[in-house]
């Protein structure tokens, strides 16, 4: 009970103290350090009393998680522990998402919304904690700093503090690719190292020399009120002061008048300027009565003439393929209660594009099997005035494909019309080239046959030749004899397929290959169907052989309409 009464004391004389002190790297000290916990509501019913009476003077919370998961005993643990005289703060444990940087931003932005909303940090407690152990999608480090960055200036900019860092060495390393960015800008950390060394391992360069603010050294201690491992931390300060939230300073008796902003230095756009990279925008430096807010504006130029970018209100720029050739600018405006003004950076240097477009995948033909004497091909546009070449080879189907034909070349069309031959397989492929003349992979091929005629078949006796719109090619051959034949030689084919009409009362065909029969077929249907593609058999690979087609019903019509030989 004693260390509660010392806490409270130094929690009253201390709100006014520097909120925002270097944290200290382990070293000898002749004190023991100060202890603290951090639960949620997996330690289920704490007895913060006892936590108390066992000389632990802080505790951090879990409030949130993610942007709508609330902790169920965070109110009555706040309650608890602030009786007990106990120290509180809480955490946020983040669950970064988003594709991409604006997405990642956003998602940052709602998640650090609801933990204040939930949380409700006020003057008195400790200053909060984003928790980073867990990257759920697995993303970039560049995207995940800028989350990060995105969470902890919308907390700083409300509370007017710095939030704490929760982390461990393995993680930063490996998912923030071991940035200093944070220790740089004097946030303080919390380490997670699990070990009996006198000091933690310490990520990001000794976190840029500044050392750790708390080490979780444990996370299975046994504590009195609480059931179960906890996790215990160390403090190795004198007092939590330079970690507490602030009361609001006393108003000075005579404010001066407020004066707008005034540029001193213009900001600057530093990064490569190269499509695909990232821009990025300082704000310049200005003088005014503070708060001052800044907004940005980047805008396209050529020459004197300047276009603003759509959307490109943020302090960086992905450059795309519309700036190629262009010089990107940026405009800061300051705001402060006073007024505003604007400062313009200088230009960068022109923007080049040397990343080839992706291959634009051919969309159609999408059926493997057509009934057409022209074919409508169309492929992806994949940017903006990019031009295409799409290419093909046709085989016949009795033999191999022959040389690459150009369908397409230095268009920005995304489709064209083939006349096609009938029998034969054709395959298309595609690529783009750019504005900045980058020109991509040929894109895979995509296939599609045209069905062989009914008259390219060698008819024995019993067949007659009939006409008729409904039917490929406008005719057909048909037979009610018994063992009548059609015979096709030469073919290279895989899977055999027959072009039919069905029937009420159609007979039934066998399929021969070489000989053997690899299929029988019923043409019976219940309605009159024309232009029928049925699969008769799959030979598994491409052989070459002789095909016949012979009549097992007798006195039943047969209409055989093509044939359609996938190779």
């Amino acid at each position: 009970m004693r260390v509660r009464s010392l806490l409270v004391s130094f929690l009253v004389g201390s709100l006014a103290a520097t909120l925002l002190p270097v944290a200290r790297a382990p070293q000898a000290h002749a004190q023991e350090p100060m202890l603290g916990i951090d639960v949620s509501h997996h330690q289920g019913s704490v007895d913060w009393v006892q936590v108390a009476d066992s000389g632990h003077v802080y505790a951090f919370h879990k409030a949130t998680e993610g942007a709508t998961f609330v902790d169920p005993n965070y109110e009555q643990n706040r309650a608890g522990a602030g009786a007990a005289g106990i120290a509180f703060g809480a955490y946020h444990f983040a669950f970064a998402q988003g594709d991409t940087l604006a997405a990642a931003r956003a998602d940052a932005v709602s998640e650090a919304n609801h933990f204040l909303a939930i949380a409700d940090p006020a003057p008195g407690d400790l200053v909060p904690v984003l928790d980073l152990e867990k990257n759920p999608q697995n993303m970039p480090p560049a995207r995940l700093i800028a989350w990060t960055q995105a969470w902890l200036d919308i907390v700083n900019s409300t509370l007017n503090v710095r939030p704490l860092i929760y982390t461990n060495p393995n993680f930063w390393a490996n998912h923030l690719n071991d940035t200093t960015t944070f220790a740089d800008q004097g946030f303080p950390l919390w380490i997670a190292h699990y070990t009996s060394a006198a000091s933690p391992r310490l990520p990001a360069s000794d976190w840029s020399g500044r050392g750790w603010a708390f080490w979780q050294w444990t996370s299975c201690a046994s504590i009195p009120g609480i059931s179960g491992c906890v996790d215990e931390n160390r403090y190795e300060g004198v007092d939590l002061s330079p970690y507490v939230i602030p009361g609001e300073p006393e108003p000075e008796p005579s404010p001066e008048p407020a004066t707008p902003p005034s540029n001193q230095s213009p900001p600057e756009v530093s990064g490569t300027a190269e499509v695909g990279r990232t821009l990025s925008a300082s704000q310049g430096t200005w003088t005014g009565s503070q708060p001052i807010s800044y907004s940005f504006a980047w805008f396209r130029c050529a020459g004197s003439t300047c276009e603003p970018v759509v959307g490109g209100t943020e302090p960086t720029y992905e450059l795309k393929p519309s700036d190629f050739g262009h010089q990107m600018q940026v405009t800061v405006t300051a705001t402060n209660s006073a007024g505003s003004a604007e400062a313009t950076s200088a230009p960068s240097s022109v923007v080049t594009d040397t990343t080839a477009p992706a291959s634009p995948a051919i969309t159609k033909p999408r059926r493997a099997k057509l009934l057409a004497a022209r074919v409508r091909v169309a492929w992806e546009e994949v940017e903006p005035d990019a031009v295409y070449e799409v290419r093909y080879r046709e085989a016949p189907h009795g033999a191999g494909f022959g040389d690459t034909a150009q369908l397409v070349s230095g268009s920005e069309r995304t489709a064209r019309r083939l006349r096609v031959t009938p029998g034969s397989t054709y395959c298309f492929s595609a690529r783009a080239t750019d504005t900045a003349g980058n020109t991509s992979e040929w894109s895979s091929d995509r296939c599609t046959v045209v069905a062989l005629d009914d008259r390219s078949l060698r008819r024995s006796s019993g067949w007659k030749l009939g006409t008729g719109r409904r039917f490929y090619m406008g005719t057909f051959s048909k037979a009610t004899r018994r063992n009548a034949s059609l015979t096709g030689r030469g073919a290279r084919v895989r899977e055999i397929s027959l072009v039919v009409q069905r029937c009420p009362n159609c007979g039934r065909v066998a399929v021969l290959f070489n000989g053997t029969r690899i299929g029988t077929v019923s043409l019976r249907a219940r309605t009159i169907q024309n232009e029928r593609i049925l699969q008769v058999a799959d030979l598994g690979r491409v052989r070459r052989g002789t095909l016949k087609i012979v009549v097992l019903s007798r006195g039943a019509p047969v209409k055989i309409d093509g044939l359609a030989l996938v190779r």
